[in-house]
């Protein structure tokens, strides 16, 4: 790993671990660069923003979940694989409620940001299946708007999100 992007995960990290600790409001950009051991000024050259700083952190644990998830995925159907996804990425959202909130309220006009991520991740649904894009946009929009509900609802658990989901689902021809 050269300098530049030793840095770049040192920020990450001590933010990630900061945005624990006392929440993503309460995190300055300067308490970062103080963790990260960087000048503040490096931490503005490599993210202009305390949400960029967020999205990247959400984006690399966001990929770590899907790896760990992939592990385990043996389902043969694009419903079942997501709801097999959905467990752990509903987990993951709802033990990071604060950023998760932060993130899709920072990012729901950023569109662009995610959207390769998405698109493999849909595709990846359909493997050995023919890909139906439509079928695909419109999972997505169950996925989501389950998760919207569970962010917004402090007594929601990842089974009552998959349950939510699964029978969101099986409207879907």
């Amino acid at each position: 790993m050269n300098k530049k992007s030793s840095t770049k995960q040192r920020i990450l990290d001590a933010s990630w671990n900061l945005f624990i600790e006392h929440g993503y409001a309460q995190t300055t950009t300067r308490q970062i660069s103080q963790s990260a051991q960087v000048a503040t000024g490096t931490v503005f050259s490599h993210f202009p923003t305390k949400l960029d700083i967020l999205k990247t952190a959400m984006h690399e644990r966001i990929e770590q979940v899907l790896l760990q998830a992939s592990e385990t995925e043996k389902l043969h159907t694009p419903r079942l694989r997501l709801r097999h996804y959905a467990k752990y990425l509903y987990q993951f959202y709802l033990s990071n409620r604060e950023f998760s909130k932060e993130l899709l309220s920072g990012i729901i006009w950023q569109q662009e940001y995610f959207s390769a991520q998405l698109e493999a991740f849909k595709k990846m649904l359909f493997a050995g299946q023919p890909y139906d894009v439509h079928k695909a946009d419109i999972m997505m929009d169950c996925y989501f708007m389950t998760l919207l509900v569970g962010l917004n609802d402090d007594s929601a658990t990842v089974d009552s999100l998959v349950r939510l989901l699964s029978n969101k689902l099986q409207s879907i021809q």
